[in-house]
């Protein structure tokens, strides 16, 4: 999604660039530092203008990057359901779910703040005249046709108990959260997750089953994923003034189906330890037990180097056990990703 695409929607017209730059700080501080004021955004035109802008633009490849991450057979169930935004905003998943599906959807939106709701129609009016777009919702009038509801960086700044009842009064098939890669959320994430696996859904990403989490106890690690977005040019340009990057995004990624049980192969990096000058190390994730690997540099060619140099927590390694150590385990990686690793 271009920038320019969204400017002539936005509830508020900037007089100039350098002033929607000054507008983007200000909610940035507000986010980041000013915690009292973070909620301004939702009641002030300026300021929800100024977040659509920024964070609706560099957010939205968030969706498409973590459905490279999923079963495809998941990806066409979840292509056919109805779609379900909780906590909407400006309306960016629903307009990036549209953008993936390539084709008129059934969207409902939830979304407290009148301010947002207004700001995402007019986009949605804007972008797919003739479209429609729901934004409350008659539990009677629902097809019986499959459920897909996702949480965009709305479930961090609600409670358990809510992010449960919405689960409840609607009964999805499919749930999917892309969340703050925080230390914070993810222990909340774990509360949702045990509510979500007792109401009979599995775990398809990032877990191998869904048993309890080995880092439920930890108090340094916590389960996230990295996500590398190459932005529209008119973005980054907006990203360097603003002295804002968003191409390396760390997320809380976890999806669940009452319908669906997909047990991958390999193991999910969980934590890169800082690089040593003889080796490369991580924890991974294996049926929920935490492991230590360990690549020796010696041997590796450069473009191995460059490879290793790139891996994140939250992908997924293929290995073969070389050697087994009282702290950790020294592997050869044969996969990343599903890629094979050229030695």
């Amino acid at each position: 999604m271009k920038l320019s695409q969204i400017i002539p929607y936005l509830n508020y017209h900037f007089p100039s660039e350098n002033d929607l730059v000054k507008a983007i700080q200000e909610v940035s501080v507000n986010f980041t530092k000013n915690r009292e004021d973070i909620n301004d955004y939702l009641r002030d035109a300026r300021l929800s203008s100024a977040y659509t802008a920024f964070y609706l633009t560099t957010n939205m490849p968030k969706l498409e990057g973590v459905f490279q991450w999923m079963d495809p057979l998941w990806l066409d169930k979840i292509k056919a359901s109805m779609f379900f935004d909780i906590g909407a905003g400006p309306g960016t998943f629903s307009l990036a779910f549209r953008n993936w599906v390539g084709r008129p959807v059934d969207i409902f939106q939830i979304e407290n703040s009148s301010l947002m709701r207004e700001q995402a129609k007019k986009i949605w009016d804007g972008l797919y005249p003739g479209e429609i777009l729901r934004q409350s919702i008659s539990m009677g009038n629902l097809s019986p046709s499959e459920k897909f509801m996702l949480f965009g960086h709305s479930a961090n700044e609600m409670g358990t108990q809510e992010v449960i009842k919405y689960i409840e009064e609607i009964n999805p098939d499919h749930i999917l959260f892309i969340e703050p890669g925080t230390k914070d959320f993810f222990f909340k994430m774990l509360e949702i997750r045990k509510k979500l696996i007792s109401k009979g859904y599995e775990i398809l990403f990032p877990c191998k089953e869904s048993t309890d989490c080995p880092l439920a106890n930890q108090s340094q690690d916590w389960c996230h994923q990295f996500l590398q977005v190459k932005q529209d040019p008119e973005i980054e340009r907006l990203s360097q003034m603003a002295k804002k990057d968003r191409r390396l995004l760390p997320l809380t990624v976890q999806a669940f189906s009452l319908k669906n049980k997909k047990i991958f192969d390999g193991v999910r990096v969980v934590r890169v330890f800082p690089e040593t000058k003889f080796s490369f190390e991580w924890e991974v994730c294996e049926k929920n037990i935490i492991h230590h690997y360990q690549v020796m540099k010696r041997g590796l060619s450069k473009s191995n180097l460059d490879l290793f140099s790139s891996i994140k927590s939250g992908d997924l390694i293929h290995v073969d056990i070389e050697k087994r150590m009282e702290k950790q385990i020294r592997i050869k990686l044969k996969l990343l990703n599903n890629s094979i690793i050229e030695t």
